[in-house]
């Protein structure tokens, strides 16, 4: 079957096939990401990228891009594209390279629309304050801040920038926009919950942590290190039972306590915040 007969079948299918169906054909799918993509056209590898961006398979749509980017295919819009998708699975270093090149190549500064630079600058301040610059990423976000007031990414990236700066009242607020903006944002909540913690207020960090589900698991992280803070052990082993398997609750114990003794250092509070934003802590044992 053609490339681009494959990727036309399943666009239309995907609503109707059965699931395991559809996993198989993925799985084709997938494997042309590696051989055929490369001999078809732009049009069929940018389909092929987008079906998979949208299918959840991040890594594999960041492959197709790589190959039409490497054969000089991809323009302005489609650049910023692929640096949207594979900031997330690529490290920060090479996701600020790939948006520097897309800003670039949109015309840079007053040559971008509002929603250019939104993702630009939103993308190359989530990429600094990966990398630990937070001056840079301070500049990042005020430029996304620029583009779009509301923001609730760029109001919660400039939050955590103010967080580690030790300027946790402006943190607060901004992490309170964020989510006066979008009330499901699970970022903003957790990182306005760690930063009651880190001033000292246990229990306003319990009251906006009580109420998050199971599947939310940092914030069920979050929980049990607040519940910690507040010397209250049984409570914290019952939250992370509702997460983790049951023979890792000690070691995540450990783990958030070295957490907390790391947050009781004054000159460390918002490097904790951080840590705590961004470290994903094991919940199962690796098989």
């Amino acid at each position: 079957m053609k490339f681009s007969t494959m990727v036309a079948l399943m666009a239309k299918q995907r609503r109707s096939l059965p699931l395991p169906a559809l996993l198989v054909m993925s799985v084709l799918l997938a494997g042309c990401a590696g051989s055929t993509a490369i001999k078809g056209t732009k049009d069929e590898g940018l389909r092929l990228a987008r079906l998979l961006r949208d299918q959840g398979r991040i890594e594999a749509a960041t492959e197709v891009y790589a190959r039409l980017d490497s054969r000089g295919e991809l323009q302005g819009d489609e650049l910023l594209e692929y640096a949207s998708v594979a900031a997330t699975v690529r490290p920060p270093q090479q996701a600020l390279e790939l948006y520097g090149r897309a800003r670039q190549a949109l015309g840079g500064g007053d040559g971008l629309k509002p929603q250019e630079a939104l993702a630009i600058c939103l993308g190359m301040g989530r990429a600094q304050l990966a990398l630990g610059r937070h001056a840079m990423a301070q500049k990042d976000f005020a430029c996304a801040l620029q583009a779009r007031p509301d923001s609730a990414g760029a109001l919660n990236g400039m939050g955590v920038v103010m967080e580690a700066a030790g300027r946790h009242g402006e943190a607060r607020q901004l992490f309170e926009k964020a989510l006066h903006v979008n009330p499901a944002d699970v970022a903003a909540m957790n990182n306005l919950a760690l930063s009651w913690l880190v001033s000292g207020e246990a229990d306003k960090a319990i009251g906006l942590l009580r109420s998050v589900e199971d599947n939310n698991a940092n914030g069920k992280l979050n929980l049990a290190l607040a519940y910690l803070y507040a010397d209250r052990q049984e409570e914290a082993r019952s939250t992370l039972a509702a997460i983790a398997q049951p023979q890792r609750i000690d070691e995540l114990m450990a783990a958030l306590n070295q957490r907390l003794q790391q947050m009781r250092q004054d000159n460390s509070r918002g490097e904790t915040l951080l840590l705590s934003s961004r470290q994903r802590l094991q919940l199962s044992s690796p098989e």
